[in-house]
C-alpha cells in the first residue's frame, strides 16, 4: 500500500501527543463501559483461561479443537499475568490493547506522522464495535490483514508473513494471499513468505498435536448449525420475533446461539450454496486483478475489504466480532482515499462511513441487546432486537456488494469512473 497521499482534503492537525490522547481517551472509556455495562461480554475470556489452565491435563489436541493449535499457544501469553481468572483477563485485555496500539501506530506512522482520517476512523470504528474487541482474540487477524496491506507496496515478504501467520491463527486470512499476489511486483517474495510462515507453523502443529488436532477446527466448522447473528438465520429470526412459539434459540455444543425449527435445514443448504459462490465471486476478482497490468492502492484495497466482507457474510455463523476484521484494511485503504482522484475519494470516504454504522450496529446487537435476540426479555423488546440485528445484516450485505463492485471497477486495466455508490 502506497503512503498517504495528499489530496485536497488538507490533513489534520495533531502530532503524536494528540494520536496518544485520542488512543488512551477512546480506550479508557471503552473499558469503562466494558466495567459497567458490558461485563458479559468476558465470558470467553474466561474460557480461555479454564482451557489454557487445563492443558497440562487435556494435552495439546485436546485443548480448544474448535482454534488452530497457535491459538492454544497465543492464548498461553496471558498467563504470564498470573494463574488466576482475572490476573489472566487482565493479561488478556493488555495483550489486545497492546495490538490496537501497534496498528495505531503504524496508521500515524503512514499518514506521514499526523493525525488523518484513516487514524480517526480506526480509533472510532473500535470503539463503536465496543469493549468486545478486547476480550475476542479477533483483533489479531484484524491487526495482522490491516499491517499487511500497509506493507503491500514496499516489503510484499512482510505483507506474505503477516498473511500465513493470520492464516494459522483464523483460517480465512488465507484466502488474502490470493488477492495480494494480484501484484506482480513482489509476488514471489509475497507467495514464499506466506507459504514459509503459514506451512511452517501447519507443520509445527502437525508435529506437537497430530493428524486430528490440525484438521479439527475444520471439521468443528461443519458440523455448526446455523447462528442467530448470521445473515442466513435472519428470515427465521423475524419470523420468531412475530411468532416466538415456533423456532427455538439454544445454547449449542458449539459454544454458540443457534436458531432451531421450520427452514433451518433449508437455509444450511442455502448458506453452503452461498459459501460456493462467494468463493466464485472472489475468484472472478483475483482473476480481473491478475489481468490488470498494474494494480493501484485503491483496488487492492478494495479487493482485500471485498474478500473479508464476502467471507462474513456467506458463512453460516456470524459473531459480531467478526466484523472487527474488516476495520483494519478498511483504515488502511483511506491512506489512499485521495491517489486516484475525487471520485475515488469520495467513493471511499462513503465506505468508511457505512462501516462505522456498521460498527455501531454490531455492537447495539451484540451485547447491548442481546437479552431481546435471546427471548429473555418482553416481547416488544425482542422485536426492537431483531431490527437491529436485521439492520446490521442489510448494511453489511449492501457494503459487500458496494465492495464487489468497486473492487472491479477499480480493478479494470485503466483508471476507470465510478459512480456515487
Amino acid at each position: 500500500m502506497e503512503e498517504h497521499v495528499p489530496d485536497e482534503e488538507p490533513r489534520q492537525r495533531g502530532g503524536g501527543l494528540a494520536v496518544v490522547g485520542l488512543w488512551v481517551a477512546t480506550r479508557a472509556l471503552s473499558m469503562i463501559v466494558l466495567a459497567t455495562a458490558e461485563r458479559l461480554v468476558v465470558g470467553d475470556v474466561f474460557y480461555y483461561w479454564r482451557k489454557i489452565s487445563a492443558l497440562g491435563e487435556a494435552g495439546l489436541p485436546g485443548t480448544l479443537r474448535e482454534y488452530p493449535t497457535p491459538v492454544v499457544w497465543f492464548l498461553s501469553l496471558p498467563q504470564v499475568a498470573g494463574g488466576s481468572r482475572t490476573g489472566y483477563l487482565v493479561g488478556f485485555i493488555v495483550l489486545m490493547l497492546a495490538l490496537d496500539a501497534v496498528l495505531t501506530y503504524a496508521l500515524w506512522r503512514a499518514a506521514g506522522r499526523r493525525r488523518d482520517r484513516a487514524l480517526d476512523f480506526w480509533l472510532l470504528y473500535v470503539f463503536l464495535v465496543g469493549p468486545l474487541c478486547y476480550t475476542r482474540f479477533d483483533m489479531v487477524p484484524a491487526v495482522l490483514a490491516g499491517g499487511a496491506l500497509l506493507a503491500a507496496r514496499r516489503r510484499p515478504w512482510l505483507t506474505g508473513a503477516l498473511t500465513g501467520l493470520g492464516a494459522a491463527i483464523k483460517l480465512w486470512p488465507a484466502l488474502l494471499a490470493g488477492a495480494f499476489a494480484v501484484r506482480w511486483r513482489g509476488r514471489g517474495a509475497m507467495l514464499g513468505a506466506f507459504a514459509g510462515v503459514g506451512f511452517g507453523l501447519a507443520a509445527l502443529s502437525l508435529v506437537t498435536g497430530g493428524v486430528s488436532r490440525l484438521f479439527s477446527p475444520l471439521t468443528w466448522q461443519s458440523g455448526r448449525g446455523l447462528q442467530i447473528e448470521s445473515v442466513w438465520a435472519t428470515p427465521l429470526m423475524v419470523a420468531r420475533a412475530v411468532d416466538p412459539g415456533t423456532w427455538e434459540v439454544r445454547y449449542s455444543a458449539f459454544q454458540a446461539y443457534e436458531v432451531f425449527g421450520p427452514g433451518v435445514p433449508a437455509l444450511l443448504v442455502v448458506s453452503t450454496a452461498a459459501t460456493v459462490v462467494g468463493l466464485l465471486v472472489t475468484a472472478a476478482l483475483f482473476v480481473r486483478g491478475f489481468r490488470s497490468p498494474e494494480v493501484s492502492a485503491v483496488g487492492l484495497g478494495l479487493l482485500v475489504l471485498a474478500t473479508i466482507a464476502v467471507t462474513t457474510i456467506t458463512n453460516k455463523t456470524l459473531s459480531p466480532q467478526y466484523l472487527l476484521w474488516l476495520g483494519g484494511p478498511a483504515a488502511v485503504l483511506l491512506l489512499a482515499r485521495g491517489s486516484q482522484g475525487p471520485q475515488w475519494h469520495r467513493s471511499i470516504v462513503r465506505l468508511a462511513v457505512s462501516l462505522l454504522v456498521l460498527a455501531l450496529l454490531t455492537q447495539l446487537t451484540y451485547p447491548l441487546l442481546y437479552n431481546g435476540i435471546l427471548g429473555r426479555s418482553s416481547r416488544g423488546f425482542m422485536v426492537v432486537s431483531t431490527v437491529v440485528t436485521s439492520l446490521r445484516n442489510l448494511t453489511l450485505l449492501a457494503i459487500t456488494v458496494a465492495l464487489c463492485r468497486q473492487a472491479w471497477l477499480a480493478l479494470r486495466p485503466s483508471r476507470p469512473r465510478v459512480d456515487a455508490a
